[in-house]
């Protein structure tokens, strides 16, 4: 079957019962695309999910609500992950009193120890510190033609330190990287973080990570993130209760954005980023979604943004002020 036209396009979606028609909509249909607009935001998550959607004018409305989040959140979690870089990397090289990575992996990557031998744990543990090894040098064979300080201690026939290489680590390889950690060294960084001790502190951060990782790499690749579908997996209900405990907002379950906006904000606040900076982030979230609230049919509008999201903001700035 041969690609439709735009104006095949159009007409498909007026046969779905959306209305669309002039110059201006054939545009905007253009330039969002109608499978990253229509067919992206028809569904909220999966196709069993379909919004109620009768007016293109509805299409550019999320599309538009989508845009503006990721826009609002993409420098926040670029901050979040150059600090949690730096922070795990001062414990490790404390720890193994060397930026050789040949050193700190006997030293200091060796989580599997924290298994009985012969265990299933302490097999894939095992297993995933090899990847790592595995993953870290394809990043220098990858890397090291691209980034001159690659480069240059290459040439200059020295280790490539381990800061040049969690420079040009993904977030989800730093995940995959703390995860292989000795647990002293990841107690360290969370009592570093100021995170609760009486929670197991350690792995929930590795938990946050690979949540952000997932947001990361769905902005940076401009898939649709205002349903959260992005989500690889479940997040541990722990880190719930552990932002319950700390900003005293309750049912956080990461089943929509706003639970996500409120960990970013808990951990700028863990990096004492100025009040003002996270105030903003907070009242720019809000005036997104006022824009989009009064644009929106509450039947879709209501779909994406939960009743309990004001009160949510609300606990979350009281946070903020005191923290």
């Amino acid at each position: 079957m041969s690609p439709k036209s735009t104006n095949s396009l159009m007409k498909h979606l007026r046969d779905q019962g959306v209305s669309i028609g002039g110059s201006t909509q054939k545009r905007k249909l253009r330039n969002i695309g109608y499978y990253h607009g229509y067919k992206g935001f028809r569904v909220l998550g999966d196709s069993s999910k379909r919004l109620p959607i009768t007016d293109f004018g509805q299409i550019v409305s999320l599309h538009a609500l989508d845009t503006q989040i990721k826009t609002l959140l993409y420098p926040h979690i670029m901050t979040i992950e150059t600090a949690l870089k730096n922070y795990t990397l001062e414990s490790v090289l404390n720890h193994a009193k060397s930026e050789d990575f040949d050193e700190i992996y006997k030293t200091c990557l060796t989580a599997y120890r924290g298994y009985r031998p012969g265990t299933a744990d302490y097999k894939k543990s095992w297993a995933n510190r090899l990847r790592l090894r595995q993953t870290v040098d394809g990043l220098i064979s990858r890397e090291q033609d691209k980034r001159p300080f690659f480069k240059h201690f290459r040439d200059q026939g020295r280790a490539i330190p381990i800061w040049a290489i969690f420079e040009a680590m993904t977030l989800g390889e730093f995940g995959n990287f703390y995860a292989c950690l000795d647990r002293p060294v990841k107690s360290a960084i969370v009592a570093d973080l100021g995170m609760p001790s009486q929670y197991d502190s350690e792995a929930l951060l590795l938990s946050v990570i690979f949540s952000l990782k997932d947001l990361r790499n769905a902005i940076a690749h401009n898939a649709i993130v205002s349903d959260v579908r992005f989500k690889s997996g479940g997040i541990s209900g722990r880190v719930g209760k552990l932002l319950k405990s700390e900003t005293g907002i309750d049912s956080i379950n990461f089943s929509d954005i706003t639970d996500y906006v409120i960990l970013i904000v808990y951990l700028l606040s863990l990096f004492r980023l100025p009040k003002t900076d996270r105030k903003r982030l907070i009242s720019d979230y809000e005036a997104i979604l006022l824009k989009y609230k009064r644009e929106l049919p509450l039947e879709i509008y209501g779909r994406l943004v939960r009743t309990e999201t004001s009160n949510k903001l609300d606990t979350l700035k009281k946070y903020v002020t005191k923290s």
